[in-house]
């Protein structure tokens, strides 16, 4: 029974996906059930001698002229990402336009970096003339937020939650949390990013940054293995399109998934590593706002995003919680960390594999570091009935979240 029992039921009803595969939701689980990994050798990061990553993996090129000049102009690439994902998520949910009332909770990691650094040499050469109005729109910390809403005309609440990797999936489970309060019937939530070599740069300071595969960079990203040596840093969108079990119903929408639990805490130990404890913790209020055991949830998709600690830190959490034979994957083998896009993208790969009755493996884990050992990694493709599982993502500086999400019936 949950706690609270008074509160409206959520579903998902619509998704969106912008990811390094290309446009579109269906490319995403297709490919990560087939093994393809998108990451590839970056020209731009071997120009830096002080980074020794060289690795990314990003968004191919694509046409958005589709969206209307007067919008476009003040979109910077995740802006124009999470336009294209907005437009796959209405239309998944059987929307020409995003329904009156509707919320909009979006957010990215950091501004858009190529359009900042460019300001800053005008300034720098004290060349204002040639700065355009436009260009302040596309680096304000809210600018998805901004340009989406005024693209799509949606004039409900708006929150532009933006904390690091986290970020998407924090929107995801305020949404959730808003709609199931009734303070609002639907919502479009989700986050988004744009790759710059400077987020790899970042992660190379830390030490954190994936440089030991840099000849073949489909196996640089390796989540739980004994030779995982960093992040890979990507981009992308994911969005969701949530709303009332009520309103789904209502309109006869098809529902893909419900989502009954949501859990989050900050990590207070380290600002750049997430703990066992924080871990185990937020995980645990995920169950506890679900009002269901660990033995209630069928699978696990973890945040695991190939670095030294945070990989240990979550399986040890997991194992704490679940015990040793709950199965567990990673897709940031496939795709990299697509920082504020990851939550989503993951989430909305996970839901459809658990539709499809198939789960992808964490690939390129070809022996598991002893230190991760203690549950039931994923190394193969596996047939698997999952009625209700969880989506972990940790951020950098702090923030976890936990999101508990079920087949609906």
């Amino acid at each position: 029974m949950s706690l609270h029992s008074n509160r409206k039921r959520v579903v998902i009803t619509g998704a969106g996906a912008i990811s390094p595969y290309g446009a579109g939701i269906s490319l995403l689980a297709e490919n990560m059930l087939a093994g393809n990994s998108s990451v590839l050798f970056n020209e731009e990061l071997a120009q830096i001698a002080d980074v020794s990553s060289r690795v990314s993996s990003t968004v191919p090129p694509m046409d958005f002229s589709h969206i209307p000049r007067q919008f476009r102009r003040s979109m910077s690439k995740m802006s124009l990402y999470a336009a294209a994902a907005v437009k796959e998520a209405l239309a998944n949910a059987g929307f020409e336009k995003a329904p009156e009332g509707t919320s909009l909770y979006l957010g990215s990691t950091i501004s858009a970096m190529e359009t900042w650094i460019d300001f800053v040499g005008k300034y720098q050469r004290k060349e204002f003339d040639t700065i355009k109005t436009s260009v302040v729109f596309q680096v304000m910390n809210h600018s998805p937020l901004a340009n989406i809403a005024q693209a799509f005309d949606i004039n409900g609440q708006g929150f532009g939650i933006c904390t690091a990797c986290a970020t998407s999936l924090i929107n995801i489970g305020c949404a959730y949390q808003a709609i199931a309060g009734g303070f609002t019937e639907s919502a479009l939530c989700g986050g988004t990013d744009e790759y710059h070599p400077i987020m790899t740069a970042c992660f190379s300071i830390m030490n954190a940054a994936s440089n030991n595969f840099n000849d073949v960079p489909q196996k640089a990203s390796r989540p739980f293995d004994a030779s995982r040596c960093g992040i890979v840093c990507g981009e992308g969108c994911g969005v969701l399109f949530m709303e009332s079990l009520e309103s789904a119903l209502k309109r006869n929408a098809e529902i893909y998934g419900e989502i009954i639990g949501f859990g989050t805490n900050t990590e207070t130990k380290s600002i750049s590593h997430p703990s066992r404890e924080c871990i185990s913790k937020c995980m645990t209020f995920a169950l506890k706002d679900a009002g269901i055991e660990p033995s209630g949830i069928d699978f696990i998709n973890a945040h695991a995003t190939s670095t030294l600690a945070g990989d240990i830190e979550e399986s040890k959490a997991i194992q704490n919680i679940f015990g040793a034979d709950i199965t567990v994957n990673s897709l940031k083998g496939h795709i990299g960390h697509t920082m504020a896009a990851s939550g989503a993208l993951e989430l909305i790969a996970t839901l459809d594999m658990a539709n499809r009755g198939e789960c992808a493996a964490t690939i390129n884990l070809d022996k598991i570091d002893n230190a991760c050992e203690g549950i039931n990694h994923l190394t193969q493709k596996q047939k698997l009935e999952v009625g209700t599982f969880m989506k972990n993502s940790f951020a950098l500086g702090g923030t976890n979240c936990s999101l508990i999400v079920k087949k609906y019936e």
